[in-house]
């Protein structure tokens, strides 16, 4: 008796989808009533049908805000994780249904945004049902036993932590909407809710200031990627031909990274400063010709930045690349060797594809420095000469610190969602894929 129920349940999961083009139509139904939810939400926020209560209630108006965001990454979700989406879409239309009977009524976006969000989050639910797998089955996929996607058991090897895990998610969530909301506003020292709509960032795309920062950042951050790669890399395959003194070697690439971007700013500064730095050092050797006054001159500012980042960096960059290359199995090198591979070869086709894990995870630290260097700048150059070794994080800080918190708001919600953009697809294409068991 067991054998055939086993045996009976093996087929039903094994079972192909009833109808996977009916479930894919829905899920992309679902994708477009979220879109259009979120674009009623949008046009209800920027209307006049939005209720100003005054004193704390102020702050509970960020759910206006919360309702198409959910909805947007609702509908996103819900091609890939539709349970996930349709929660997702079901908050947002119950946000708004409460939003409606505690204080604004139904106004015309408002409806429009509770009846499209609840109608996708249905279509995703049903989507599932479509496609042949039982609603409540998380581990059934198109009639498949999966295994479990990533969320799912970073989730279940934290339940112990579950608390915190819930408190740490939930500011950084909290903390990010609270930024892209009193982005709108006229803020000064502190938040009020006083809409302005897009005045902030208009004011900030039409400042030199902010232009010349994104600028910098760009040439400070591809530069500072790929040459902190490639001497990186090189420094690991140097190390990692079993030299003498290793250890020893090691300790000196990693030593400036134990430092801090104050230190290494001001001893660059240090260095590159004509009176009495390396340009003095080489013409007191008789080259009295030489010139290396990098810190006043505005074309080649920004590369003085560079200069002392990659100083400091690439023996991280060093160390994580020489994990990846100790890594790779000998027997690997043995047969690239039999079969006659030239070395530079072998790295290129077999070891730095294998590498592949090492590399993300290094372009994701390398990343996010250089997304938030500021204290560098702040050391080294102070944003001079003039304004053209200005970064985007110095932008944001000296307008969130003097009486202009809206605009220091607006540009770091330009940058959080400009790095949301890019590493949200990354992830989903990473992490996205299901294992089947």
């Amino acid at each position: 008796m067991t054998a055939t129920t086993a045996s009976t349940t093996a087929d039903r999961i094994s079972q192909p989808a009833r109808d996977p083009r009916l479930a894919t139509a829905l899920r992309l139904i679902a994708l477009v009533l979220g879109l259009l939810a979120a674009a009623a939400g949008v046009a209800y926020v920027f209307g006049t049908e939005v209720p100003k209560p005054q004193g704390w209630q102020n702050q509970v108006l960020t759910v206006i805000w919360l309702m198409p965001i959910l909805a947007v990454g609702g509908g996103i979700l819900g091609q890939f994780y539709p349970r996930t989406g349709a929660a997702l879409l079901g908050v947002a239309g119950v946000l708004g249904l409460v939003l409606a009977l505690t204080a604004a009524g139904f106004p015309s976006y408002l409806a429009a945004l509770i009846l499209l969000a609840l109608v996708a989050s249905a279509a995703c639910l049903f989507s599932i049902q479509v496609g042949g797998d039982n609603i409540w089955n998380w581990h059934v996929v198109d009639g498949e036993l999966v295994r479990p996607d990533w969320l799912t058991r970073f989730a279940a090897a934290k339940i112990a932590s579950a608390p915190m895990f819930l408190v740490v998610i939930g500011a950084f969530i909290g903390c990010s909407i609270w930024t892209i909301v009193f982005s709108f506003t006229r803020s000064a020292a502190l938040p009020t809710y006083n809409f302005i709509g897009w005045a902030q960032y208009d004011r900030l795309f039409h400042t030199a200031r902010w232009t010349i920062s994104v600028k910098n950042l760009a040439v400070y951050g591809v530069c500072s990627l790929f040459f902190s790669f490639v001497v990186g890399f090189l420094l690991a395959v140097f190390m990692d031909q079993k030299i003498r003194f290793e250890s020893a070697f090691r300790t000196i690439f990693l030593y400036p990274f134990a430092l801090s971007f104050i230190v290494t700013g001001h001893v660059w500064a240090w260095i590159m400063n004509p009176t009495f730095g390396l340009q003095r050092a080489v013409r007191q050797l008789g080259w009295t010709a030489f010139t290396f006054d990098w810190l006043g001159n505005r074309d080649m500012v920004v590369y003085t930045l560079v200069i002392a980042g990659l100083w400091q960096g690439t023996g991280l960059i060093m160390a994580l690349m020489l994990a990846g290359l100790r890594g790779i199995d000998d027997e690997i090198w043995k047969a690239a060797r039999v079969d006659g591979i030239p070395k530079w070869r072998t790295y290129i086709s077999i070891v730095i594809p294998m590498m592949r894990p090492v590399l993300i995870t290094t372009l994701v630290i390398a990343a996010s420095g250089v997304v938030r260097v500021y204290d560098l700048v702040v050391a080294l150059t102070q944003g001079g000469p003039g304004l053209f070794s200005e970064m985007p994080a110095k932008y944001v800080y000296d307008n969130m610190f003097q009486n202009a918190l809206g605009q220091g708001l607006a540009a770091s919600s330009v940058m959080l969602i400009t790095t949301g953009i890019i590493l949200i697809p990354w992830a989903i294409v990473e992490f996205g894929g299901r294992r089947r068991a």
